[in-house]
């Protein structure tokens, strides 16, 4: 499996992220997901709209133009777009060609994010939009962030299924050693993967320090919730190693990646907490903490793909029982992808066939 080029171990058919909500305005957005070009932009009733990023006419990118009166208007020379990717109107003549239109995505906000959907429109149901409502519910307080990492997305899945690293990369913020020297349980059921870690008695790292205030010697555990494609959560919480669970001090850390290339991705994530919720300062330090703990990442996962090469070679060429999670997560997104290209070529079975009755 990994040494497939990842191109085609995308899995189509879900939602991902395509850029924080409030980041997509009446003005024009391109963006690269699954090596498909996409612009983006909201209408004047304030829709999130997302269609190809290719004018039908030149086949130069819409996103150099400008919205004019709702349309995209290509830069170029001058056709305009509407927001189904139909051409409304070319300067120089009254007769618009059939095929002068633009593919176009559906998309949907939801929790303070905007979605996009690059397979099968018509298996795009909002329902499926993974649940991250700790991003924008009143009982929690949340930050985030995004970053462009030039990476394999599935290597940011091995990163965060996987949080041994946090001993040795982040040992500036939220590692010790006593994060990979904790045991960890990992179990895969009704297609997700949760690889658990309880670490007792430990000094806490400088972010929790600042973060929950406690001093002394902590409890703490992180339990990562993988859903295909690309979807994380970390369920986190810490609380005195001499006192009970029930003074845990409890967060959410939401991670999001978006395959752009076989070799890059984009990467949106948020923090919420249940607890001092009103307190502006702690909420910034966590949200600049947290960046900078990313940007880690971030560094150590392009150093991983230039080593590892433009097609992804083996990411485990060694497992350690801390690769369970990540081996399981990969297995998953495997089997989804399999689906899709069973799917996919019955539909062309059919489609051959009925095109083949046609003509005799």
């Amino acid at each position: 499996m990994h040494g497939k080029d990842t191109a085609d171990m995308w899995i189509r058919n879900a939602w991902y992220v395509a850029a924080f909500s409030n980041d997509l305005q009446h003005e024009l957005l391109a963006r690269t997901f699954m090596g498909e070009a996409v612009v983006m932009f909201r209408d004047t009733a304030g829709r999130a709209i997302a269609m190809a990023d290719k004018c039908p006419h030149r086949g130069v990118p819409l996103s150099l133009g400008k919205l004019v009166d709702g349309m995209v208007r290509c830069t170029y020379h001058g056709i305009r777009i509407n927001s189904e990717g139909q051409c409304k109107h070319i300067p120089c003549q009254a007769l618009i060609p059939a095929q002068a239109r633009v593919a176009t995505y559906p998309v949907a906000d939801k929790h303070g994010f905007t979605w996009i959907w690059m397979g099968d429109a018509a298996q795009a149901d909002a329902a499926l939009i993974p649940d991250v409502h700790w991003m924008d519910d009143a009982a929690w307080t949340a930050c985030g962030g995004y970053h462009h990492v030039g990476a394999d997305y599935q290597l940011m899945n091995d990163n965060l299924l996987d949080l041994s690293h946090e001993s040795f990369l982040h040992d500036r913020t939220i590692g010790n050693e006593a994060v990979a020297e904790a045991p960890v349980k990992t179990v895969v059921n009704a297609g997700e993967v949760r690889v658990h870690r309880d670490i007792f008695n430990c000094e806490p790292p400088p972010f929790y320090i600042k973060a929950t205030g406690f001093t002394d010697r902590i409890n703490r555990w992180h339990t990562t919730i993988f859903t295909p494609p690309s979807f994380n959560l970390i369920e986190n919480g810490s609380y005195p190693a001499n006192a009970s669970k029930d003074h845990a001090l409890e967060r959410r850390v939401i991670h999001l990646t978006t395959p752009e290339t076989a070799t890059s991705c984009h990467y949106f994530w948020g923090v919420a907490r249940a607890y001092q919720r009103d307190d502006a300062a702690l909420t910034e330090f966590i949200r600049q903490q947290s960046s900078n703990t990313f940007d880690e990442d971030k560094a150590m996962l392009e150093a991983q793909q230039r080593s590892l090469g433009g097609t992804g070679g083996s990411a485990f060429p060694v497992s350690l029982c801390t690769d369970i999670g990540p081996i399981q997560a990969r297995k998953l997104v495997q089997k989804r992808v399999a689906q899709e290209q069973l799917a996919q070529a019955s539909v062309a079975v059919v489609q051959t066939a009925g095109l083949a009755h046609a003509a005799s």
